[in-house]
């Protein structure tokens, strides 16, 4: 479908009945001051106060003055209804005429001061109807003189009043008369038609120029407002003028609230960039905090903006949300940090284990051979701490597995069932709640490795709660996603150490071996999910393990 104005050529035509409409409500306005003015002065001047206040001169030059505001308020009533706009101003330009030959008849013909009318209606023909408007009210002002002046001069036309009879003059000097009229109408038609024609051409220069202003002003309008990237200007004070609907998004902000304040306090980080340090662009980022307390992590080009001379004028600052970018980069580096733990891990189990097995049983054989109470003691310790080394070569081995191979269907409420099932029988959890919200939910995994993902948490949960707490386990679907969760009522995890519980070793248990919430890192991250940890410190801890769903139940 074709956009409608698209030519410069249609926006000119609707602009210029437009302008003419304009053209016509001023010079109606004006005109009725005009005349309201010019017939008062007149009747001051011309007839000194000697004439009666209801003498014919008097009588006619009050109707002269009423028939013609009267005309421009008919004219101004049509203009509303703004048709047939050419044929108002023609109708303008007659009556501009016939007001000018009207007063010049009433004030004495050839001897009439008024004369100048019939110039002013040639200019407005041209101001109305460009050059057929100025040469039309010349040519009609000339024939209107010429039968005042030769009507009253030679008698055809009689006075309005005795007093105010023309001299006479002879058919040379009338002739002489109107032909400096005549000369005076043409010379003024063809300024007021080259007046008109420049005017034209410059209105429909502008009419193309103000259109393609429009059409590039909503093409930058769509462009910013379309860039997924916040744009925020300053001027050269530094303060606030401009910030986009990403920009709000990103901020969390509305930009009436930002506009008019400095950009510096709004973003202290950008302030040596905004103040020009440097003169080019720069960029920087900082932490954002929206009004609903979520942490952003932004990134700045802060680019200065300058004249035509190279003066600084201002700065543009354009930024965009890091945060998921950021996350990313983290769960990478986690992810090489747990492959190369694997890899060590992997040597070390096999070089351990056996001698640790060795060395236990020789050590039972030992206190078997043995009587003596302190023997008995230290061999206890050696054999305890040897199950603590099993126990954390064990948890090597399983970091440090293989990739999974038996990918399928896995059911995670009847996993999460089982789990707590198991839990449930287990002496050091009896004292807990649990309560399960376990909706469908089959996901593509290794069945073995999400039971060994689910036990790993809820037994976190467990080591991290009180005797009495309380467990929640829940599964479902979202966004075309299977999730298990967890969640206790524990301590909770204080914000500086979120960023290191999925890292091999690190503990705040004091028999952990900090390999449990590494290894369920990895499985997740193997079997292409991830995992999201909300923690309150004091309030307790979730865990959401969110796996990709099985095909059958996708959508």
């Amino acid at each position: 479908m074709r956009p409608v104005s698209a030519s410069p050529e249609g926006a000119t035509l609707r602009g210029g009945d437009e302008e003419l409409r304009k053209r016509l409500l001023w010079i109606t306005a004006i005109r009725i001051a005009a005349v309201t003015v010019l017939v008062g002065t007149t009747a001051t001047l011309v007839f000194k106060g000697n004439e009666p206040l209801g003498g014919t001169p008097a009588v006619s030059l009050s109707v002269l003055a009423a028939a013609t505001n009267l005309l421009q308020i008919v004219v101004a009533i049509l203009l509303r209804r703004g048709r047939a706009l050419r044929f108002l101003a023609a109708l303008q330009v007659v009556g501009d005429v016939a007001f000018a030959a009207a007063l010049v008849y009433l004030t004495g013909g050839s001897d009439s001061l008024f004369t100048f009318l019939f110039l002013i209606a040639i200019v407005t023909g041209g101001i109305l109807l460009s050059r057929p408007g100025a040469w039309g009210a010349a040519a009609l002002s000339f024939a209107a003189d010429v039968a005042v002046v030769v009507g009253l001069q030679r008698g055809f036309i009689p006075p309005i009043d005795k007093a105010l009879q023309p001299s006479r003059l002879a058919w040379d000097a009338l002739a002489q008369t109107l032909f400096t009229h005549g000369s005076a109408f043409a010379l003024t038609a063809m300024l007021a038609a080259y007046a008109a024609a420049q005017i034209s051409t410059a209105g429909r220069r502008a009419a193309v120029a103000e259109s393609s202003l429009q059409r590039l002003h909503a093409l930058h309008d769509a462009i910013v407002r379309s860039i997924s990237s916040g744009i925020a200007t300053a001027d050269d004070r530094g303060r606030i003028t401009y910030l986009n609907r990403a920009g709000e998004e990103i901020l969390g902000q509305s930009a009436a609230a930002l506009l008019g304040m400095e950009m510096t306090r709004v973003f202290p980080t950008l302030t040596g960039a905004v103040e020009g340090e440097g003169g080019k662009a720069a960029r920087l980022e900082s932490v954002w905090t929206t009004s609903t307390g979520d942490m952003r992590q932004l990134g700045f080009t802060v680019t200065p903006l300058v004249d035509d001379g190279g003066r600084r004028i201002g700065s543009t600052a354009v930024f965009q949300d890091l945060s998921p970018y950021r996350e990313l980069q983290r769960r990478a580096a986690r992810s090489e940090r747990l492959a190369a733990v694997g890899q060590l891990a992997a040597g070390l189990a096999h070089e351990l284990r056996n001698p640790l097995a060795s060395m236990s049983g020789s050590v039972e054989l030992l206190a078997a051979q043995l009587e003596d109470p302190a023997a008995q003691r230290l061999f206890g310790i050696v054999l305890r701490e040897s199950d603590r080394l099993n126990r954390l070569v064990t948890d090597f081995l399983g970091f440090a597995g293989t990739a999974p191979t038996n990918l399928g269907a896995v059911e995670l409420a009847s996993v999460a069932g089982e789990v707590l099932t198991l839990v449930g029988a287990d002496p050091a959890a009896a004292g807990f709640a649990r309560t399960a919200e376990l909706e469908p939910a089959s996901a593509l995994a290794d069945e073995g490795q999400v039971r060994q993902v689910v036990w790993n948490l809820v037994r976190n949960a467990v080591e991290a709660s009180s005797s009495d707490g309380e467990i929640r386990v829940t599964t479902g679907t979202r966004k075309g996603q299977a999730f298990v969760r967890v969640e206790d009522r524990g301590a909770g995890i204080h914000p500086e150490l979120l960023e290191r519980i999925f890292d091999p070793f690190f503990t705040t248990k004091d028999r952990g071996t900090g390999l449990g919430l590494a290894t369920v890192h990895r499985i997740v991250d193997g079997l292409g999910g991830h995992l999201e940890v909300d923690s309150v410190v004091g309030e307790g801890t979730r865990f959401t393990v969110v796996l990709p769903a099985f095909p059958q139940q996708v959508g």
